[in-house]
């Protein structure tokens, strides 16, 4: 199987650096490539050419907050995978418009929890197969994280890395390795359906909250992820003050008590029947929040007639870490 490796010293000529602020650095004595960036994918210029891969680098965070990962899969610089190693986890992250997405995939399908990693010199790999990738840390032969369906699909050739904040990293390598047999990965959208989740809706374009002249036209229909979780980010580029709403349907057989459990980011305004039910905000403000979107962040209860009923709700952005809603709905009482 072939290897091909760089030192990340003498070798950058053979990538695009892009807005890293990468330059030479030191740290625990090694020599390294400092970065600098917030969120700047560094690309390897030429293709990876072999499928199915092993990417791997050493990489440190030198300060109490720091991000450092690695890239593959990219189309271009504003849509790629990332695996990135921060303080007290290894993090999935699809980049998907320019955004990040660790709001929406979140919990132990995308994120594993780590002891402090600060100040230390750890090797990150992930092993890429056509549409999965696992993920391993330092000596230990177990898999730290095993994702079953990366977000932008067939493996792409692109590779690189990545840092948000300050970060060393040195000695990236791609080896080719034997191709796995794939897992199936195709969404059960009838099993989420069957635990509550509303898993078709109708999207508006997007438009700025504070534009009164605004005119709801031209609705597209879009599904649910894996995980219940409508996500605008793979739909739009975002920016603060992007707004778009959505609308679903609630069918029953008789007038009932519906519990609806939901979670969103960043700024929800939710109706039932054109009743409107909640209105809120959930973003990042750690220690308190981390703006993560889970079904179970809150829940209205609500009562519906006999057939169809309207759920209507107006989703803001006002960062750049996940944009999205999940709804759940659960008959209590007539």
């Amino acid at each position: 199987m072939s290897t091909f490796s760089w030192n990340l010293r003498d070798d950058l000529h053979e990538f695009d650096l892009g807005d890293s602020q990468a330059s030479q650095g030191t740290w625990g004595d090694r020599e390294a490539l400092y970065l600098e960036g917030m969120g700047s994918p560094v690309f390897l210029r030429q293709a990876v050419p072999c499928p199915c891969f092993r990417l791997q680098a050493e990489v440190a965070i030198p300060k109490q907050v720091g991000f450092v990962g690695l890239v593959f899969g990219a189309r271009d610089s504003h849509n790629y995978e990332l695996i990135y190693l921060a303080p007290e986890e290894i993090q999935y992250d699809p980049i998907m418009n320019g955004s990040m997405t660790w709001q929406i995939y979140n919990g132990p399908r995308y994120q594993k929890p780590l002891s402090y990693t600060i100040g230390e010199w750890k090797t990150l790999a992930v092993e890429v197969q056509a549409n999965q990738a696992v993920v391993y840390l330092g000596e230990d032969p177990a898999p730290q994280l095993f994702i079953s369906h990366l977000q932008h699909g067939t493996s792409l050739e692109k590779i690189g890395f990545w840092n948000y904040l300050p970060a060393y990293i040195r000695n990236l390598s791609v080896t080719e390795i034997v191709p796995a047999d794939d897992l199936p990965t195709k969404t059960d959208r009838q099993q989420l359906a069957a635990e509550g989740y509303l898993t078709e809706w109708l999207i508006s374009k997007p438009y700025i909250a504070s534009d009164q002249s605004v005119v709801l036209t031209d609705w597209t229909s879009a599904v649910v992820e894996e995980n219940g979780t409508l996500n605008f980010n793979r739909l739009f580029p975002a920016k603060p003050g992007m707004t778009v709403q959505a609308k679903s349907t609630i069918t029953v057989p008789h007038e009932t008590v519906t519990q609806l459990h939901f979670g969103f980011s960043d700024h929800l305004r939710l109706w039932v029947n054109e009743e409107e039910v909640h209105q809120g905000v959930w973003r990042w403000n750690p220690p308190a929040r981390d703006g993560r979107i889970r079904s179970k962040y809150d829940q209205v209860s609500v009562r519906l007639h006999a057939g169809v009923n309207t759920v209507r709700a107006e989703i803001m952005n006002q960062e750049q870490f996940g944009w999205g809603i999940c709804v759940k709905a659960r008959q209590n009482e007539k």
